[in-house]
């Protein structure tokens, strides 16, 4: 339906020309071929051309650019047409004469003069050229070709016979057609692009249905003169051809402009043209002077200088303003490289830095402490911010100073450490010098210290981005680097927590009772493979049941305090002291032979006496231990019985009067018989004095 839309203006034209066709017909067949069926069928004819006029002004309203020059001038051909057409039907219906044949033969020659221009206009794409220099490009041809009409068509035949005259008029016709015929195809093999193609297609078909015309007609007229009435039905044709072409034709998309290529051949034959047309100036101003006199050939001559020197100094000045737009581009160009490459270079670093980033967390996540993480920080930063230099800061356990755990590159040492007064000071990001930047350490919701950069130099010198975006871009950097640092920090601190309360007894801060049993294990062993010496000491706390029932819980607590720091202050680094569970504990002294262990165990004692004397009012009461001590190899060479031994030396000590050490002896001890199977009556008393608290 879209189609038919569009194609329904042209079936109506086409049918209007077909009534009209009718009509000149009918007028030829009903009234012969007299003034009056002569005047009615040039009355036609008029209306044809009108017709042909207003299609081709539809289509020079449609078009833009060149396309649009192209068929206005394709208008002034219509135009051209129709005056000699109107000028002949006014002498045929009103009996006139204003032209004679000849001279109207002439006047309808003038039609080639707007189609030399046609096929002299640049191409369709050809946006660069502007309208000025089209223009000037037209007006001198429009000279050559007022030369050559006049030479040729008009001043021949102002000296000859009419006959004669028409004679040659129809000659210079037929001569015409033929010539612009072969120019239009000539001009079409050059045409680039498909809307120039198309335009000069159209121009063609339109010259070639005229030349035809033309040929037809100037034969019946020169051979079968009586029939040339009936051939203005054939001079309608190239009217209707041209109207067709018009209203066929719908806007192309502009295509995109493309710069032209650089053509030696291209600009040669463009000059040799220009030379062409300036040889056939100066053959043809000699015949104007003998018709028209000097002085209109001067102006002639004048007015075509004239055009060519504007039209080179056009040319001059637009390529003047080409070269300048082409090097500022240049510059632009340049500009945009150099920022370009800059921000490649801001983008590397940033990747640079992220990927070291990325490796610091990975590091921190496998370290095992505080100090292992500390160490790791200061060469990481190093080589991140090469130039740079900084502190961190870590919150001691009362929150009230920022201790330095880790610094470099060169800085003040005198403000090692700082005062923040209060927890929230370090949760704010602040610049206390000019050219550093603090971030605070948080982790889940809690500060934990501060991290500190200062480096003058990387903020004084940025050469692509201005001081404040380096200064944000470093703020960002240290505040991904806290983030990973606070992380890390906060994650070891929860680790040694939980380890901690794995293997430490919450209440004396002694290792706890499995931890004990990995320990000993390990420590036997050890003991065994380098022939070394191993004593064990338990301790049980004397009365202690009874103790916490007449004193309460807390004073039961204190007691267990008491003897953990007892046994805290009386040992070495390398022995381990644990609580076995309730009353008891238990010393692992490695490398300690079995008579030591003895004398430690005899110092631990009496160490407990004396705290009740050097304390007085701590406890209610004195606190007393009962102490068994047994030697790996001295007492027992077999691993899983060590502890037994010891045990039933406590358990003797116990029946011995309590508040003392017995010393486990291979030869005394049952190693199959448990202190916890003896007789009932031994069994309650001992119960009743190793309760297990928990």
């Amino acid at each position: 339906m879209r189609e038919f839309a569009r194609l329904r203006p042209v079936w109506m034209i086409s049918f209007v020309f077909a009534a009209l066709l009718a009509v000149q017909a009918l007028g030829f067949f009903l009234l012969g071929t007299e003034r009056a069926s002569m005047g009615l069928s040039e009355s036609i004819l008029v209306v044809d051309n009108l017709l042909a006029l207003v299609c081709a002004w539809a289509a020079f309203r449609r078009a833009q650019g060149l396309t649009a020059l192209f068929w206005f001038l394709f208008c002034v051909v219509a135009f051209v047409l129709l005056v000699p057409t109107a000028i002949q039907a006014y002498d045929t219906i009103f009996h006139a004469t204003i032209l004679s044949d000849s001279n109207r033969a002439l006047l309808y020659c003038l039609y080639g003069a707007p189609i030399l221009m046609m096929l002299f206009l640049p191409e369709a794409h050809q946006t660069g050229r502007v309208k000025s220099e089209v223009m000037l490009d037209l007006f001198q041809v429009a000279i050559v070709v007022s030369l050559i009409y006049s030479t040729f068509f008009f001043l021949p035949v102002r000296g000859m016979l009419p006959a004669a005259a028409t004679l040659r008029s129809i000659n210079v016709s037929d001569l015409q057609s033929l010539l612009l015929l072969v120019a239009g195809f000539v001009r079409l093999q050059f045409a680039r692009i498909p809307a120039t193609r198309n335009l000069l297609l159209r121009l063609t078909l339109f010259l070639m249905v005229c030349a035809i015309a033309t040929f037809s007609g100037d034969w019946i007229d020169v051979h079968y003169h009586s029939s040339t009435a009936w051939f203005d039905l054939g001079w309608a044709v190239p009217v209707i051809a041209e109207t067709l072409l018009a209203l066929t034709w719908t806007p192309a998309p502009e295509p995109q402009f493309q710069p032209e290529r650089a053509n030696f051949l291209s600009f040669l034959g463009t000059n040799l043209v220009l030379v062409a047309m300036l040889s056939g100036l100066a053959l043809l101003t000699d015949r104007w002077r003998q018709a028209y006199g000097g002085v209109l050939t001067n102006v002639a001559i004048a007015a075509s200088l004239l055009a060519l020197t504007l039209r080179l100094a056009l040319t001059q000045f637009h390529q003047y303003q080409e070269i300048s737009h082409r090097r500022a581009a240049q510059s632009q160009l340049a500009v945009s490289h150099e920022k370009i490459a800059g921000l490649l270079d801001y983008a590397r670093r940033q990747t640079a830095e992220i990927t070291q980033i990325n490796e610091l967390g990975t590091l921190l996540q496998a370290c095992a402490s505080r100090e292992e993480a500390f160490s790791v920080i200061p060469e990481r930063l190093e080589r991140l911010l090469p130039g740079a230099s900084g502190t961190l800061s870590i919150l001691n356990v009362a929150r009230t100073r920022a201790e330095v755990v880790a610094e470099w590159g060169v800085r003040d040492h005198s403000s090692t450490q700082s005062e923040p007064g209060d927890e929230l000071a370090s949760r704010k990001e602040h610049s206390p010098e000019p050219g550093s930047i603090s971030i605070p350490l948080i982790a889940r919701d809690e500060a934990i210290g501060v991290l500190f950069f200062q480096d003058k130099d990387r903020f004084s010198a940025a050469p692509l981005l201005s001081h404040s975006n380096e200064r944000a871009r470093v703020r960002q950097l240290a505040s991904a680097l806290a983030e990973h640092i606070a992380l890390t920090i906060s994650n070891l601190d929860l680790r040694a927590a939980l380890q901690t309360q794995a293997i430490r007894d919450p209440l004396t801060g002694l290792y706890n009772r499995r931890y004990m049993q990995e320990a000993l294990e390990r420590e036997l062993h050890r003991a065994r493979r380098r022939e070394r010496p191993l004593s064990v000491m338990m301790l049980d706390i004397d009365h202690f049941k009874r103790y916490n029932d007449t004193f309460g819980h807390a004073a039961g607590d204190d007691a267990l305090r008491l003897v953990a720091e007892t046994l805290m202050s009386s040992i070495r680094a390398e022995d381990l002291a644990c609580r076995y569970g309730g009353e008891e504990f238990v010393v692992i002294l490695p490398e300690c032979a079995l008579p030591q262990a003895a004398l430690r165990a005899e110092e631990v004692r009496t160490r407990l006496r004396e705290l009740y004397v050097e304390r007085p009012g701590e406890l209610p009461e004195v606190v007393t231990v009962s102490i068994g001590v047994a030697g790996f190899q001295e007492t027992t060479g077999k691993i899983d019985l060590l502890l037994k031994f010891a045990d039933e030396a406590l358990y003797r000590a116990k029946h011995e009067g309590r508040d003392r050490v017995i010393v486990a002896c291979p030869e005394l001890s049952d190693p199959h018989r448990s202190p916890r199977s003896q007789p009932k009556g031994d069994q309650d008393g001992v119960t009743a004095e190793s309760s297990v608290r928990s």
